[in-house]
């Protein structure tokens, strides 16, 4: 079996009309542009009312852990939390399966950062756009972020003025998303030969202009590059610190080394983006101040995977995996010496959807993952000036709530992997659960019917786990591109089989196309592949994706697709996948598609 292009991460939800929206355009489907048009601008209000959620459990963020909850809330706020039955008379949502945490914070987006992938282009070759067409454009990275339960985040850097129109219309209802903390045009260095800047100036130009926060670009370092070169002084870092508090603003500074790290801390910056190589002074010094790091690990995973997509040189991946584990590592001892720190993805372009996956390396540097939570609720919500409204589930707190399956005190990947349900304000934004949360009106704490898991259902109506078994199949995908097997190995199921149905040119003039057809197990395939001598890494682009879960234990996939080197069409077909659930999840029982070269 050989492939030219698959998809990237994200690509099969980019160029799929996501049965999710329906949620927001049930009655808006008059066509791609009207579906749009409805997303951005219905109102997450229409939706908000006291009601009363159900939890099997709920981890407030504040430590304690409530079994058989009950959560009423009145428009926006969270008004009471407890054991009893639900108030006679409202609306109730049962999530009694289901554990619910705090709305998660990402301390570190790019809500901005669009790419339409438009053919022959790149994310970073992009023709200039309006702002006003960015803004339309940036709000599918506003959903995706909601998909991971991510419900608040702070934007460090966007130009156009596009961050503050996407804060003020999700403030007004008036688009989908999580509500944005943001900072507008970072303030960077001036390049060679160009006259100095007046960092004060610069931060009360970002604080007029309407900025929650001033950023900061103290060093080199973003994409492919690892370069860890401090562009700007501590006195220009103090003089716009001093500037931006002055006006009550706090301020983030970005800096990839270990000198623009302890210049930054110094200077007073409220939270620093990045860093490797922190010595112990400046570590002390983050303790004692109470400087919250924003270390960004998982970003530069993202640029490894991505790389094709963005057209990275082979030789860049090396230094990437090399800052991953610096930063890891300083991570490390940051974290056991007391450094708070927060979650923050770094998100541009096609990571949106992938906003929690930070919490992950937080584990692998030590921490529980009740701490590894912090990161993203408690920590971030009091960097914010929110943590009397953000970042815990408790009477007077924004009702932004998150529904997992699993237990997230006993295992992160619930929290990265298995959100089924979403509210944010008061209004339910995202909804995985089998057939809907269970409702009814005015039953006085019945709790209602609980919804059915949908069966031979399409385009998603299967159940909660039709999210997964799309990233399932992405994963799958990537990895076969990437040529790294063993982790393609990993997602069969025992006893796995590879059907391969091609068409081959005809032999002779006015004779019909022949037919070729094979069967493998999955490891004789696996294997097979690895003795290629000359695999060609590839990526291809999946349309009309279908999910159907049959039973708890069955589902399928299928989807369009076509074949691309170099930027010719190679081939086109079908691609369906088989799987079955096995107790450590979804895996990968058969593979078969059909191919047919292109006329």
């Amino acid at each position: 079996m050989t492939r030219d292009t698959w998809t990237t991460k994200t690509r099969t939800h980019e160029d799929t009309h996501d049965r999710r929206d329906i949620f927001f355009v049930r009655s808006c489907l008059r066509g791609p542009g009207w579906a749009l048009i409805c997303l951005l601008w219905l109102s997450p209000n229409a939706f908000a009312a006291t009601k009363a959620i159900k939890a099997g459990r709920v981890v407030t963020g504040s430590g304690a852990v409530i079994t058989n909850a009950v959560i009423v809330i009145d428009n926006d706020r969270i008004t009471s939390i407890g054991t009893g039955a639900p108030p006679a008379g409202v609306e109730v949502i049962d999530l009694s399966r289901l554990t619910l945490i705090p709305g998660l914070i990402d301390l570190h987006t790019h809500m901005t950062y669009v790419w339409d992938r438009a053919p022959g282009t790149r994310p970073l070759d992009q023709p200039r756009r309006p702002a006003g067409v960015t803004t339309v454009l940036a709000a599918d990275n506003a959903r995706r972020t909601l998909e991971t339960g991510v419900t608040t985040v702070r934007d460090l850097g966007a130009s156009g003025e596009v961050d503050y129109a996407m804060r003020d219309l999700i403030n007004m209802g008036r688009m989908i998303g999580p509500r944005m903390f943001v900072a507008g045009q970072g303030i960077s260095a001036p390049r060679a030969g160009a006259p100095a800047l007046n960092f004060k100036e610069q931060a009360d130009t970002r604080v007029k202009a309407g900025s929650d926060w001033i950023k900061i670009y103290g060093s080199r370092g973003s994409y492919q590059s690892v370069d860890t070169t401090q562009t700007v002084t501590f006195d220009d870092m103090k003089a716009a610190v001093d500037a931006a508090h002055a006006q009550n603003r706090p301020v983030a500074i970005h800096s990839y080394g270990a000198s623009g790290v302890k210049d930054a801390v110094r200077a007073g910056a409220d939270s620093i983006e990045h860093g490797i190589e922190l010595d112990e002074e400046t570590i002390a010094d983050m303790v004692k101040r109470g400087t919250v790091w924003v270390p960004t690990i998982d970003h530069n995973r993202y640029y490894v995977e991505a790389k094709d997509d963005f057209g990275f040189a082979p030789d860049t991946i090396s230094p990437l995996q090399d800052y991953i584990e610096k930063n890891l590592e300083s991570t490390r001892r940051a974290f056991k010496a007391g450094v708070k720190l927060g979650m923050g993805s770094d998100a541009v372009y096609t990571m949106f959807g992938q906003n929690t996956r930070e919490l992950g390396w937080f584990i692998k540097a030590g921490m529980t993952p009740a701490q590894a939570l912090a990161t993203a609720t408690t920590i971030p919500a009091a960097l914010l000036g929110h943590a009397a409204d953000l970042g815990a589930i408790a009477p007077g707190y924004f009702a932004d709530l998150v529904a997992v399956e699993g237990d997230p005190l006993a295992d992160i990947n619930v929290v990265i992997n298995n959100v089924r349900w979403v509210m944010k304000g008061g209004a339910v934004v995202v909804d995985h659960t089998a057939g809907g949360a269970g409702r009814s009106g005015g039953s006085g704490g019945s709790g209602g019917s609980r919804g059915s898991r949908g069966s031979r259902g399409s385009g998603g109506s299967g159940g909660s786990d039709t999210e997964g078994i799309k990233a399932l199949v992405e994963r799958f995908l990537l990895n076969l591109g990437n040529h790294d097997f063993d982790k393609v190995a990993a997602d069969f199921a025992p006893k796995s089989i590879v059907v391969v149905t091609r068409e081959r040119p005809s032999t002779g003039s006015g004779q019909a196309p022949e037919w070729g057809n094979s069967f493998q197990a999955g490891d004789e395939w696996v294997a097979a592949l690895k003795r290629n001598p000359n695999p060609v890494t590839f990526r291809e682009p999946l349309t009309n994706v279908t999910v159907t879960i049959d039973s708890d234990h069955l589902a399928f996939v299928r989807a369009d697709f076509q074949i691309m080197r170099d930027g010719k069409a190679q081939s086109y077909g079908v691609d369906e996948f088989t799987l079955v659930r096995e107790p450590s999840g979804w895996k990968i029982a058969v593979v078969a598609y059909t191919s047919m070269p292109v006329p």
